[in-house]
């Protein structure tokens, strides 16, 4: 107990401090603690950085705790002509396979480097995206490094929203609507919805019934979920999960 305490508050102070500019502690009443991190910070003409992650502490015996690794909720760090995300919105993509795979991989992006064109690489298996553009007109491409077979193109147009087609190497096409940081993408193959953003991420794909979502009220993934129910708004939370679990949630913010 002492050693769960210890390690609470040594992470409590140091990212208050240093990095975090929310931090949210939840206690269940099975002794699991978990911390959530997030961080903005922004040094102007230079990058802004926005990330968000959490780990568990788990009692497994009176002397004993297991510690979770950190788990990445979202992450970009940008300064101009470079960015870093993962699960983040790049402006300059907006197909169906940027969304994809942007949840699922750190995405390295490179702006206007050879005639204005946005490159963006993807770091767990090698696909590199274009982006041209002109006017509300935009084609885009995708080829993975690894396999030269392996292609993605189509075009979109539109500027708040976006209308656009794509074909893919699997012989799958189809059309996409993109809208501020979501998209819905029908294809031969494939049907989904997705939103990506600081305050709600969301998947669905009504082919395989693979869904995810998550914002500060509700989180559901496969078959379970976890409800938080303010009781002082922004501050304490009331905790109910699928596993019949329940506790508080705080903003020990400072």
């Amino acid at each position: 107990m002492k050693k769960r305490i210890l390690i609470l508050l040594l992470n409590i102070i140091f990212f208050n401090i240093y990095f975090s500019n929310n931090i949210f502690l939840n206690y269940m009443n099975s002794g699991d603690l978990k911390l959530e991190y997030s961080f903005d910070f922004e040094a102007t003409g230079l990058y802004v950085a926005n990330l968000s992650f959490y780990h568990t502490i788990k009692p497994q015996s009176i002397n004993n705790i297991e510690v979770s690794k950190d788990i990445l909720n979202y992450l970009r760090f940008h300064q101009p002509g470079f960015s870093i995300e993962f699960n983040y919105k790049n402006d300059k993509f907006n197909d169906p396979n940027y969304f994809l795979l942007s949840k699922e991989s750190f995405m390295i992006s490179f702006e206007n480097i050879y005639f204005n064109v946005p490159i963006i690489y993807v770091v767990s298996n090698g696909m590199l995206g274009l982006n041209f553009n002109k006017n509300n007109n935009n084609y885009f491409y995708w080829i993975n490094i690894n396999n030269l077979s392996e292609t993605f193109f189509g075009y979109y147009y539109g500027k708040n929203i976006k209308v656009g087609s794509f074909i893919n190497s699997n012989n799958d096409i189809g059309v996409f609507l993109v809208f501020s940081n979501g998209i819905i993408t029908i294809s031969k193959n494939n049907f989904f919805v997705e939103l990506i953003n600081k305050n709600i991420n969301l998947y669905f794909n009504f082919k395989d019934n693979n869904k995810y979502i998550k914002n500060k009220f509700y989180e559901m993934k496969a078959n379970e979920f976890e409800i938080n129910l303010p009781i002082i708004r922004d501050k304490i939370y009331f905790i109910f999960n699928s596993e019949k679990k329940y506790g508080l949630k705080f903003n020990l913010s400072f």
